[in-house]
């Protein structure tokens, strides 16, 4: 698995000169291949169908170069924000406006308490992500 924080929140390679070290040295003691998390709230970070690609796209390129299988996880939650987290990555921020306007897109416990790192299942159905259903949202990630 490469580091949570290898794309910054401006989808760039935070350092690719060290990554395709780190690369080649995978390659050179025969590891095959490599994960990586994609993350939404960089990819769809500030409008809706607005997305950029253009750090995974490099990391994919210097991966193929490379000749390394590449398992890539779709990761549509936020990551850190807890304690010893280094890495940060929220939700898309125009989830966050939606979820202010109505905190129920959001998991709920019984106690009432909202689950902000990510989506309720509840809205898989329902047109309340600005016309979209989250499942929609999900499928309508264009590379």
């Amino acid at each position: 698995m490469l580091p949570l924080g290898t794309i910054n929140m401006e989808c760039e390679l935070v350092d690719p000169d060290e990554l395709m070290n780190q690369l080649r040295t995978l390659k050179s003691v025969n590891v095959d291949g490599v994960m990586v998390d994609c993350w939404w709230g960089i990819v769809e970070a500030n409008v809706p169908q607005q997305y950029n690609w253009s750090g995974y796209k490099m990391l994919f390129q210097m991966v193929h170069s490379l000749k390394l299988k590449l398992q890539v996880v779709m990761s549509f939650h936020e990551c850190g924000g807890n304690v010893g987290d280094d890495v940060y990555i929220p939700l898309p921020q125009w989830i966050i406006e939606i979820g202010r306007k109505n905190p129920d897109i959001f998991f709920t416990d019984r106690e009432g308490r909202r689950n902000h790192e990510c989506l309720t299942w509840g809205i898989d159905k329902e047109r309340v992500l600005r016309g979209r259903t989250a499942v929609e949202v999900c499928h309508s990630l264009q590379f």
